[in-house]
């Protein structure tokens, strides 16, 4: 994959994540955005360079079903189609459509 592809792809997973979760309600994007911030260090960014990092974060925040809905939902938004719904599909997914399947 070309890293223009995979920094638009990086983009479009962040871009996603951040829609979703405004449509949650108004209090769901501060609320990842404070807890990334102080927890990690870092923004919503991290869901495109760093998906397995921003599944613990979700995870974190509101458990492994919430987790798990959310990353569904993801992946069903970026038209990903998961052969399993497990936490380890979900994220080998977003990696290879992020072109981070080897780290960054």
């Amino acid at each position: 994959m070309s890293e223009l592809k995979a920094e638009i792809n990086r983009a479009l997973i962040v871009a996603t994540a951040k829609e979703l979760l405004t449509q949650l309600g108004p209090h769901f994007l501060p609320t990842v955005e404070a807890y990334l911030k102080s927890k990690y260090g870092t923004t919503l960014d991290i869901a495109g360079r760093d998906p397995a990092k921003f599944y613990r974060a979700i995870e974190e925040l509101f458990g492994e079903f919430g987790a798990a809905m959310f990353f569904y939902n993801l992946l069903m938004e970026l038209r990903l189609k998961p052969d399993k719904r497990d936490k380890e599909t979900a994220i080998a997914l977003l990696k290879k459509f992020a072109g981070v399947e080897n780290g960054e």
